[in-house]
């Protein structure tokens, strides 16, 4: 969600504005004499859009969109099958694991 403020607003309601993106994920377009001028919002979205204008991350997607549609693709249920079959003994370990991962 994408609200416009006037900086005057911004100013003196910045610690509401911070809170409305720290609990609820908004954003803020901050204008200025009624022009976009400043941009209000989490440091997650911000990691977010600088990882998508990466180009190794790019690179990265790239790569891994064609080894998808040659099939080289493994499923976390199966790798976790592999790696249990490989090592029985760590079958608590790989149980937290795909918690860490899907919890």
């Amino acid at each position: 969600m994408t609200t416009t403020v006037p900086a005057y607003v911004a100013r003196t309601q910045l610690g509401s504005l911070l809170k409305q993106v720290a609990q609820r994920k908004a954003r803020f377009i901050i204008t200025k004499s009624g022009k976009p001028t400043a941009v209000l919002m989490g440091t997650t979205d911000l990691d977010d859009i600088l990882e998508e204008l990466d180009p190794e991350f790019q690179k990265s997607l790239k790569g891994a969109a064609r080894e998808y549609r040659a099939g080289k693709v493994v499923s976390l249920r199966d790798y976790l099958r592999r790696r249990l079959a490989e090592a029985p003994g760590r079958l608590m370990l790989a149980r937290f694991k795909c918690w860490a991962v899907t919890g």
